[in-house]
């Protein structure tokens, strides 16, 4: 049976959830060694304090009624759960795989749990913010008191000439530090929009100032460019006008990305617009990846299993010597293909693009966009834009993909039950 829970307790419980998903690793020392060698058994921290949350979030759940999440037992989430469970079996290394599918389990509980256990709207609202200023606050404070391990410098071990400077905060990476910063300015104008224009506008501000300074390109093309779409979502409220608006820039995207490495076509063209048509060289590793794909098109190389391995950095191949030392594709379609093979692509874009699309609709179809809707839509967004350049679906260590799933999640519960008022 159903009990209720005090507030203190949901609000502690969603707001170190949100923390850890924003970032559970702080302060890395980026001039360690350690960063070369192959990472096949993970972090044991990580593993930790994720175990220790999924059984305080358990809890909550048993305790409010599970059946809470039942909507979002839909066929196609199933058809992609399954099929990435097959693809685990079926996985290079299978035991690898396992471990990394557990972690992401429980990332994607969590994601879901956060929508339950908040009350309400508002505070689910000022939690969000309050964690936002956590994050915010300890990331200034660290490049001002412990600068050395939050600011990139020539000492990183995978030290990029463009990169001594740049701002990192409590973040392992200046494009992690910017992807979590753009997520932060849709909080805070989530936090506007339904509890506090002081806390909401605060956030918006330090995570706008954050994000200059840290100087990730791809955080920074994209920010103006989700709060512009969804912003004319507004205006156009028809299915095909917001499909349009919301699927377009995804397939532009996608076709200045992978395009360029497939088509030489676009990549002539992009070298005569673009300073840096190869992005940064990553259409080396997006040729790499696609390589990869046609060995094992069906079933993938397993969760988990490709990047970062021992079969991968230590191939012996002198030319890609480089990019044999990624951690990812910067292309989230490219991993999915590697992990769960094309039919687990397919399925993919099915439940976490086209599904959310319909429910969004289901929800405001004709209509305008309400803030917790709005907040949804701009996430989910951001994690489909996103992943024409960065690796941010099926990724539980990632704050993109933590909040893309919730968004997907937040959609589909907002179809059957609408967010109680205040």
């Amino acid at each position: 049976m159903a009990r209720d829970m005090p507030d203190w307790m949901r609000v502690l419980l969603n707001g170190a959830v949100l923390v850890v998903l924003w970032n559970h690793l702080w302060f890395q020392d980026l001039a360690s060694r350690s960063l070369l060698e192959a990472s096949e058994d993970g972090s044991a921290p990580t593993q930790a304090t994720f175990a220790i949350l999924a059984l305080a979030m358990a809890a909550a759940l048993r305790r409010l009624g599970p059946e809470r999440l039942r909507p979002l037992a839909t066929w196609p989430l199933g058809l992609c759960a399954g099929w990435l469970g097959v693809t685990v079996l079926a996985s290079i290394e299978p035991s690898l795989s396992i471990r990394r599918a557990m972690l992401l389990a429980i990332a994607a509980m969590l994601s879901a749990g956060l929508l339950v256990v908040a009350r309400s709207p508002r505070q689910f609202a000022l939690t969000l913010g309050g964690s936002a200023l956590v994050i915010l606050l300890a990331s200034y404070a660290a490049v001002a008191l412990v600068p050395n391990l939050a600011i990139h410098s020539g000492f990183d071990v995978n030290s990029d000439p463009s990169h001594p400077g740049l701002w990192r905060g409590i973040f392992p990476h200046k494009n992690e530090a910017g992807a979590a910063m753009v997520i932060l300015v849709i909080v805070g104008l989530y936090v506007a929009a339904a509890a506090s224009r002081v806390l909401g506008w605060l956030v918006v501000l330090l995570a706008a100032g954050f994000l200059v300074a840290a100087g990730s390109k791809t955080a920074l093309l994209l920010a103006p460019v989700i709060l512009a779409i969804t912003a004319l979502c507004r205006v156009f409220r028809g299915t095909l006008s917001r499909t349009l608006l919301l699927l377009g820039p995804v397939v532009v995207f996608s076709l200045v990305s992978i395009g360029s490495v497939v088509v030489p076509a676009i990549q002539d063209r992009l070298g005569a617009v673009m300073t840096d048509a190869t992005f940064t060289g990553r259409n080396e590793i997006w040729a790499f990846a696609l390589d990869n794909i046609l060995i094992r098109p069906l079933r993938g190389w397993g969760y988990g299993a490709f990047w970062m391995t021992e079969r991968t950095m230590y191939a012996g191949s002198e030319q890609l010597s480089w990019v044999n030392t990624a951690n990812h594709a910067h292309n989230a379609y490219l991993d999915t293909a590697l992990m769960m093979g094309l039919p687990g692509l397919v399925l993919t874009l099915v439940a976490v693009m086209l599904m959310p699309l319909r429910d969004i609709q289901a929800v405001a179809g004709g209509r305008d966009l309400d803030p917790a809707t709005m907040l949804f839509v701009r996430l989910w967004f951001l994690g489909l834009a996103s992943a024409s350049f960065e690796t941010v679906l099926y990724n539980g260590n990632n704050a993109t993909c933590c909040m893309f799933m919730m968004a997907v999640f937040g959609l589909r519960l907002r179809t059957r039950n609408r967010l109680a008022p205040d």
